[in-house]
């Protein structure tokens, strides 16, 4: 066979003939995550981002944070994505009970970086502008904590701005029991929402405190 008509036969049958391989394409441009929480529903996507949340905390998924915003992983796929690491996700947006998220097909590990600092921010502010970001709050305990098991605890703090709702998953291994209504602390953790309710859900014992 001609040289020059085998390789048009390779190009035309690249998936099919032994030893000819498709040239494989750039990989997708990553958007910034305050971009990618705009999408429709369904909607391909590509983000690079730092954890935030690790995988398993409060399920099978993580939140992962750029310098424009957040936004929650629904599945680790296999993976253990710890605070601190660097990944690439590709996949589709999704909204599960509302909230914004993405739905991988892909992860890749892409080194580890610092942790972002969470944003400082009032109980009474926390709302879109803050869902998806690793927050931080103090206020006061109003209310008696409700138990809301099998998925955890709800309580409610406020600095005066406004009462917001404090999620504690029974995943973190948090003791919400020894809380009381009265105190005063200091709440680090996810800005989340599940249907109308805005919460912030702490990630672990040390994201409680006083």
């Amino acid at each position: 066979m001609f040289p020059a008509l085998r390789v048009m036969l390779c190009v035309v049958a690249a998936a099919a003939a032994a030893g000819c391989a498709a040239p494989a394409g750039p990989p997708p441009a990553a958007l910034p995550i305050a971009a990618a929480r705009e999408l429709a529903t369904g909607s391909r996507v590509t983000v690079e981002g730092i954890v935030t949340v690790r995988a398993g905390t409060f399920d099978a998924g993580f939140a992962l944070q750029d310098a424009t915003g957040g936004i929650y992983v629904t599945d680790a796929r296999g993976m253990a994505p710890e605070i601190g690491e660097r990944l690439r996700v590709n996949g589709r947006a999704v909204a599960p009970h509302a909230q914004a998220g993405i739905e991988p097909a892909a992860l890749v590990a892409l080194g580890i970086a610092n942790s972002p600092a969470p944003l400082e921010t009032t109980t009474g502010a926390v709302g879109p502008a803050t869902e998806g970001r690793l927050i931080a709050v103090r206020g006061r305990v109003t209310g008696d904590v409700i138990d809301d098991q099998p998925w955890g605890w709800k309580l409610y703090l406020d600095d005066g701005s406004g009462r917001l709702l404090i999620f504690v998953a029974t995943g973190t291994h948090i003791d919400a029991r020894g809380l009381r209504a009265g105190q005063d602390l200091r709440i680090v953790g996810f800005s989340g929402r599940y249907e109308q309710h805005t919460e912030l859900l702490p990630r672990g014992p040390r994201d409680i405190g006083h």
